[in-house]
């Protein structure tokens, strides 16, 4: 596994609809998906990062967010999903069924403002180490 398993545990899971040209996504962990401020990842089963991202209010409601977005793309429709990434998403599945969303809550860091969890720093450390497919802007 490319992510700490010890960190990162899993919280969703994004597969194709039946009829194979939509995505849905479904929690596995509530508790995980109640986090915030924390770093997700989509990852393949054997563990490589497509996406890598941020949330600051719920884990699970931003990763529930994932379909509207891209299904929206693929019908058509625009939206914040650029076509091209849909379709790798569409591609991802295809080929692999299932991509699970892992989630991680940083601890917190004293700074001179108080307490805050370096979730930018650790994404911006993840993306650059792994270099995922579907992250548009490799901070």
């Amino acid at each position: 596994m490319f992510l700490d398993r010890d960190k990162f545990k899993p919280a969703a899971e994004m597969r194709l609809a039946r009829d194979k040209s939509s995505i849905r996504v479904m929690i596995t962990d509530q508790k995980v998906c109640e986090l915030g401020d924390a770093v997700y990842a989509w990852i393949t089963a054997n563990g490589k990062p497509v996406r890598i991202g941020t949330c600051g209010s719920s884990a699970g409601k931003h990763l529930l967010s994932y379909p509207g977005y891209i299904n929206r793309s693929l019908a058509g429709r625009g939206g914040a999903t650029p076509k091209w990434e849909a379709l790798k998403w569409l591609g991802l599945l295809t080929a692999h069924g299932t991509l699970t969303a892992v989630v991680h809550q940083p601890e917190p860091t004293l700074t001179a403002a108080g307490p805050i969890r370096p979730c930018l720093d650790v994404e911006r450390q993840l993306i650059r180490q792994h270099r995922p497919l579907l992250n548009r802007s490799h901070r």
